[in-house]
């Protein structure tokens, strides 16, 4: 499953950071992470599925520019 920003409508994202705050509480009761658009850099919530996907993601991302170096 695709996610797309509600504000530019990509589909790029990275992972956010969590904050302690109600809403995130909540979200992290159900299961959902937050993620960041690439683009516009609005902040928004995904499953953890796919919030997994984008953190593997950016990690071999990171490995392969450390291995090229």
């Amino acid at each position: 499953m695709t996610i797309y920003c509600r504000h530019c409508g990509l589909s790029e994202f990275r992972t956010s950071r969590f904050r302690f705050q109600a809403l995130d509480l909540v979200q992290l009761l159900l299961l959902r992470l937050p993620v960041r658009c690439a683009n516009c850099h609005e902040r928004a919530f995904t499953s953890l599925r796919q919030f997994l996907k984008l953190r593997r993601a950016h990690r071999s991302r990171h490995n392969e520019r450390h291995d090229a170096a």
